[in-house]
């Protein structure tokens, strides 16, 4: 890993030898969302209208040696500044400094769906992807290995960063465990067989603090299409090596989440698709101020539903249908629905 950080970091110096730039040029894009909620939960756990807003604003260039440069920048609906990207396009592959997702939770749940996931709703449900939101340096190249495969990794000096920070400005981390982190995922279609694909993910953060070891998050999936048909199956773990604490004291160890979907194609327009999510959490407690793992306790989440999404050129109306039991990790039932319409710009 330590092998992959100086790749990065090199390839990036590279990139900053810059030549002079032709021309840019500047777009702005965004999407509006109408939603009507119920199973909210909480104190307000009524039905609810909600609207979302997301406006990004995207600059780009081309340098004489022929690299592209490009910029993104999102506005939520409230004009806070969001998520950033700077983008190097090269001929060995794309170089970005960014927050807008990492590249394992990119691929926390890629079993089909028509809109949502069956664990959309719940309140709590954690799976790969801890890093999101954290900027970093990302590199993408989908030559670089045999097979037609892609490569995806990203190194983040600091876990928990959030955005980026204004120039000599200081990180807005909040983890106290860990330092660094990478991700590696490598995904592609399955040789000799038609209409198949798989991804496998994995990351690592680095421990800051002799009580608690790395985290660790690895996952794969498969899917198979024929026709208006698509199966999926997948599986993930986020695992915490936690070496000391107090007598007595617990901790979790470890989450396993299970992925099962379906998803049909009536038309060009109308989908439609069935998804059965579970999430296994783990906890160690033990009497003394080592904790081996002798003890423990496991609690099974599980939440499925089906959704549907109908297009009309720029605008989508869809609804999704969600049961969790066992919701949060806890011992209680919830049903979830959801319509929404939305529109891209």
């Amino acid at each position: 890993m330590k092998t992959l950080r100086k790749i990065l970091l090199s390839t990036v110096l590279t990139v900053f030898a810059f030549v002079p730039a032709n021309a840019g040029e500047m777009t702005l894009s965004g999407s509006m969302e109408i939603s009507a909620t119920t199973g909210l939960s909480g104190a307000n756990s009524g039905g609810r209208l909600g609207q979302e807003n997301e406006l990004t604003v995207k600059g780009s260039t081309e340098l004489d040696d022929g690299t592209t440069v490009s910029y993104e920048q999102t506005l939520t609906g409230d004009n806070a500044r969001n998520d950033s990207k700077l983008s190097f396009g090269t001929s060995y592959g794309t170089i970005e400094m960014t927050s807008r997702g990492t590249p394992i939770d990119a691929i926390d749940n890629k079993t089909p769906t028509a809109f949502e996931e069956g664990f959309h709703g719940a309140t709590t449900w954690t799976q790969v992807g801890q890093n999101d939101g954290s900027f970093g340096l990302r590199f993408t190249n989908a030559d670089i290995l045999p097979l037609g495969l892609k490569l995806d990794a990203m190194y983040f000096p600091t876990v928990g960063a959030g955005d980026a920070a204004t120039d000599e400005g200081t990180s807005g981390t909040v983890n106290q465990y860990y330092e660094d982190s990478y991700e590696v995922v490598l995904s592609g279609n399955v040789p000799m067989v038609d209409g198949a694909s798989f991804g496998l993910g994995y990351a690592t953060a680095d421990t800051t603090v002799t009580s608690r070891g790395d985290r660790e998050e690895g996952t794969a999936y498969v899917n198979y299409s024929y026709g208006p048909v698509t199966l999926g199956a997948q599986v993930g773990v986020v695992a915490f090596d936690i070496k000391t604490q107090t007598a007595a004291a617990a901790d979790v160890a470890w989450y396993k989440n299970t992925y099962y979907g379906i998803s049909y194609a009536i038309n060009d327009n109308l989908s439609v698709s069935y998804q059965n999510n579970e999430s296994q959490k783990h906890t160690k407690t033990d009497g003394t101020d080592i904790e081996d793992g002798s003890l423990g306790t496991s609690v099974l989440q599980e939440s499925d539903g089906f959704s549907v999404a109908y297009t009309l050129g720029g605008m989508t109306i869809s609804y999704v249908d969600n049961n969790h039991d066992n919701e949060s990790y806890g011992s209680t039932s919830k049903d979830y629905r959801q319509i929404v319409i939305g529109v891209a710009f």
